[in-house]
């Protein structure tokens, strides 16, 4: 084994194998505990991938000269499978090839590689960790983690592809400005890419960033791209869900999602989005049930928490939503709307104009989209859309179940045209067209 290319990482269907540090991962950084003989084996037959590899050649790659049996490596090619939930009668990854040997099928790319300093690395892991719960206080932990990472080692492509993902969180979800995040993010993606244009998550962040400026054929071209660079790109299937999704393509929406789901089954957040998909799609029971299934893996994943409490909201049901919104840790996208939202919709219009004031004194960036929705909440359409006009965070307005009563409104149609023209405008050229 003493020629490998020992500082590579490569992909394959949702996991990465770290040869440096001998690691097979999910992509949410979740370890495959495997021992040392089925990591062995697993590195040959990636990097041979779509070749037969003979049983005689792995038991000397993987033994070298310890005579053991063939039954040794059937067992180690079994565990390895167990590991990648592969089987014999569904082989997404290692096929058997009978009086020969075994193939990897899987597509393989090789990753940029990971920082060598140990520091970095777990700086790294503890932004990516934060962000897969996408609530205000995890993404600042997640933010000075990765900023952490790529100040002490500024050539780690895969830190500032996280950190282009921060900044696109914590912009589109109103825990900060668009304005301030949005060419943060834009930044960090395109150093990612000049470091390694192997960064293939970094062009998929660019594609979303257009798309929300307005440039419609750069966002599906660019992740259209990246998907074809990178077909097992988790970010990629999940940000064309997010793309589908605002144009009202529910379906499409949660068939990219659940190709992300597939890709990494344990990320909570494509399981959430397929029950927010369907909140959109005005499918609450489909809804109810998706969010539930999110909080019974994680009873503390707070923006299943949100999107469920939203339901029973359009349900009619502001008691259940009341008790969801009690139960969230940390602010998600929209959540500062739902406390107002939910007095309106009970009828109790003095305590959602306080929440409102609230919000409005509040020394925290407050998102004038949320000031909104508990306008519409209220039934004031004009505070609603002086309110919308101001707004920054407009990712899913042309589905928001909020908005059903202003669709037909001329001043809110106009609004809704305007808004990418405005973004360009208010972030410059360079971020929409560079």
């Amino acid at each position: 084994m003493s020629n490998r290319p020992a500082d590579r990482v490569y992909s394959f269907g949702g996991f990465l194998l770290n040869v440096t540090r001998r690691a097979l991962v999910t992509r949410s950084q979740h370890t495959i505990p495997l021992p040392t003989a089925a990591i062995d084996a697993l590195v040959v037959l990636v990097e041979h991938a779509g070749e037969v590899v003979r049983k005689d050649t792995l038991l000397k790659a993987v033994w070298q000269d310890v005579n053991v049996e063939e039954n040794s490596l059937m067992r180690c090619i079994s565990t390895l499978r167990r590991g990648l939930g592969d089987t014999t009668s569904d082989s997404r990854f290692i096929v058997t090839v009978p009086g020969r040997g075994y193939r990897f099928v899987a597509n393989v790319d090789v990753m940029p590689a990971p920082s060598r300093e140990p520091l970095v690395y777990q700086a790294y892991v503890i932004g990516l960790s934060a962000m897969t719960r996408p609530g205000s206080a995890n993404l600042e932990v997640g933010l000075r983690s990765l900023c952490a990472a790529v100040a002490r080692e500024p050539g780690f492509a895969l830190a500032h592809c996280g950190l282009a993902h921060c900044y696109m969180l914590l912009g589109a979800t109103g825990v900060r400005t668009p304005l301030e995040m949005y060419p943060r993010a834009l930044t960090s993606a395109r150093r990612a890419i000049e470091i390694d244009p192997r960064a293939f998550d970094a062009y998929a962040q660019i594609a979303h960033i257009k798309g929300l400026c307005g440039d419609h054929a750069a966002a599906e071209g660019g992740l259209r791209r990246t998907l074809e660079m990178d077909p097992a790109n988790f970010l990629a299937h999940h940000l064309t869900g997010l793309w589908l999704l605002r144009k009202g393509h529910f379906e499409g929406a949660v068939a990219s999602m659940r190709r992300a789901q597939q890709v990494q089954p344990l990320a909570l957040v494509a399981t959430c989005h397929i029950g927010m998909t369907y909140y959109y799609a005005r499918r609450y029971d489909e809804a109810i049930a998706q969010l539930r299934a999110t909080l019974e893996m994680d009873p503390t994943y707070d923006l299943a928490r949100s999107y469920l409490g939203r339901t029973y909201l359009r349900l009619g049901r502001p008691d259940h939503a009341f008790e969801e919104f009690r139960q969230r840790r940390g602010a998600t996208y929209c959540s500062a709307a739902d406390v107002g939202s939910a007095h309106a919709i009970a009828g109790r219009r003095a305590e959602a104009l306080a929440h409102v004031q609230g919000l409005l004194e509040s020394a925290s960036y407050v998102s004038s989209y949320d000031i909104a929705t508990v306008y519409a909440a209220l039934g004031d359409t004009e505070a609603s859309l002086g309110w919308l006009e101001r707004a920054l965070e407009m990712m899913f307005v042309d589905v928001d179940p909020t908005f059903d009563g202003l669709r037909e409104n001329a001043q809110f149609q106009r609004i809704v045209a305007a808004f990418p023209d405005r973004m360009r405008r208010l972030v410059g050229d360079e971020l929409a067209h560079g």
